[in-house]
């Protein structure tokens, strides 16, 4: 039995993932820590499925929480991401690496194991998705101009933009856990989103986001619009999961062995 620990930021972004199971698939509830902890089994994998909550420093520490927790064989960051090249939503983005933005002038870049992208790309060429390859790019806050996207793609050659990746893969590669990436998009980098989201991730949060979308009621039909864009990112999501389930048991994942190194 090998274990692969999968982690997104939200309860929506890990349900593609869950679907592995079925309406009758058995899942186990639990906590890690703070967070919440589902597991199952599918074809002699257990899979440990962990919402790590919005943003780098949550992703971080549930990451952390966890390695020490379940000593995984691997580590799979998922969920959405903005596209900042010329895919279209929904489409499925692949890490080659992840470049790690959050801090200024920061260009680090963390590799992601060439194995387990391979079967992944496997994965979804038999679910008969089309895929995309090559860096992508954390950040600390949600970019939600289009003119921001288009920067970042300028400046860095990534494909896509997410808030956690980096995180993840930070600290898979001090405990040397391999580690992947597989987001889909769900705003295009030529797309504004429809408000600037980082007002709900501020302390005060949910009573700014009541106010601006007070002040300005168009805005629920954009978030409308971009309900199904998100719908159209699970459902490739999903479809890569449930693939992905079926050919991960003829990769090549060392045994799990306990962890021997200090996750900070």
């Amino acid at each position: 039995m090998r274990r692969v620990v999968i982690l997104a930021a939200t309860r929506r972004e890990l349900a593609a993932v869950q679907s592995v199971f079925g309406l009758f698939g058995r899942i186990r509830r639990r906590r890690i820590g703070t967070f919440p902890h589902y597991t199952g089994r599918r074809n002699n994998i257990e899979l440990h499925m962990i919402p790590t909550g919005i943003g780098y420093e949550r992703a971080r520490v549930a990451t952390a929480a966890v390695l020490l927790a379940v000593a995984p064989d691997a580590i799979i960051s998922t969920g959405y991401a903005g596209g900042l090249g010329p895919e279209g939503v929904g489409a499925l983005l692949l890490s080659s690496r992840v470049q790690d933005w959050t801090q200024e002038r920061s260009t680090h870049s963390i590799s992601v194991d060439e194995s387990l992208l391979t079967t992944a790309a496997l994965a979804a060429r038999d679910a008969g998705i089309g895929w995309s390859k090559g860096p992508i790019l954390t950040v600390r806050n949600v970019v939600w101009r289009a003119s921001e996207k288009k920067a970042l793609a300028e400046a860095s050659g990534a494909i896509g933009v997410d808030m956690e990746s980096a995180a993840v893969a930070r600290v898979a590669a001090v405990a040397n856990v391999p580690f992947l990436s597989v987001r889909a998009i769900s705003d295009k980098v030529g797309d504004d989103l429809p408000m600037d989201f980082n007002l709900w991730l501020s302390s005060s949060g949910s009573l700014r986001g009541i106010i601006e979308l007070i002040k300005r009621p168009s805005v629920l039909h954009c978030l409308y619009r971009m309900k199904c864009n998100v719908d159209e990112a699970d459902e490739t999501l999903r479809r890569f999961f449930n693939s992905f389930v079926m050919v991960l048991p003829s990769h090549n994942l060392p045994p799990h062995s306990d962890l021997s190194v200090a996750v900070s």
